[in-house]
């Protein structure tokens, strides 16, 4: 077991999600509830804030505790490039997300941009494909809007660079890191991500470890990763080849990279399975707990 002795362990459970063609479709994850006791009964006492559309925050936080579950840091997707017209509506919804995580008393959330099926970095993953100085320009300018809205809520996001959007890569994500001032920004590692994008993920968070909240624990195998960039597979090609996996069964020295972290640490571990390489998702998660347990203890 390595020492993270602060830590607490949480799931999103999107191998619920998991679709044939390599993507996720909520509509395949079971009732709301039922999740939640699954997720509990997996093994997890921590679970990815996500209040459904057809619920109060409040009717969300008593399902959440009848499952004796504690919620980690959820997350807000950003959907404009910051050059297309729709940065009002961002920025709205920024606010919303940022004033249910602060009823919920959550003072974190993940800060990624969108994707599309047909996007050009989902057809050319993990390649910095159609990079565009001006075009990070204005992604960071509207990045540090969300950071600003978000924290005169008393909530602060936490920039997760991602497969298929416009911070992708390494020199992306550090250069938006470094435009906004870390009390308005953190960093969330997403540890598949960015090794697919050939970023030295414990150099990144050990460079950045007191900005990181929380990380999404993410196993990969980089053999898949590497002949689909060679090859110039699309994303979906990719993750059908068997690129995720549960923690402990891909190809990543997590134990190595979230050493990084520091023994100080004391934010989430959030397990995050795209596309379960167990063929049922609640085995999936039961043995994401399982691994995530043994080697990094059962958190707090």
């Amino acid at each position: 077991m390595t020492s993270l002795p602060g830590s607490r362990l949480a799931l999103n459970p999107i191998q619920w999600m998991a679709s044939e063609d390599g993507w996720l479709d909520p509509s395949l994850a079971p009732e709301f509830a039922e999740q939640l006791a699954l997720v509990k009964k997996s093994g997890f006492d921590g679970v990815m804030a996500a209040v459904p559309a057809d619920l109060s925050v409040s009717q969300y936080r008593e399902l959440v505790q009848d499952a004796e579950l504690t919620l980690a840091p959820g997350y807000f997707v950003c959907r404009s490039d910051g050059r297309d017209g729709t940065e009002a509506d961002v920025l709205a919804n920024a606010r919303e997300v940022a004033l249910q995580h602060a009823e919920l008393g959550i003072a974190d959330v993940g800060l990624g941009m969108g994707m599309k099926k047909e996007a050009v970095r989902v057809l050319h993953p993990a390649q910095g494909y159609d990079a565009d100085a001006s075009r990070l320009e204005s992604v960071t300018e509207l990045i540090g809007k969300i950071a600003d809205v978000m924290t005169a809520e008393g909530v602060r996001p936490a920039l997760h660079p991602h497969i298929g959007t416009w911070v992708e890569t390494d020199a992306e994500g550090r250069a938006v890191l470094e435009a906004i001032a870390p009390e308005k920004l953190g960093l969330l590692p997403d540890t598949g991500h960015l090794a697919w994008a050939g970023v030295d993920v414990r150099a990144l968070i050990s460079d950045y470890a007191d900005r990181v909240p929380f990380v999404h624990v993410k196993d990969c195998r980089l053999s898949v990763a590497a002949q689909g960039r060679s090859e110039d597979w699309d994303y979906r090609t990719i993750v059908r080849a068997g690129l995720w996996a549960e923690p402990g069964r891909g190809e990543l020295p997590l134990v190595e990279i979230l050493d990084a972290l520091g023994n100080d640490f004391t934010g989430w571990l959030m397990v995050e399975v795209d596309k379960p390489d167990l063929t049922d998702p609640y085995e999936s998660a039961v043995a994401s707990a399982t691994w995530m347990k043994a080697t990094f203890g059962g958190g707090r």
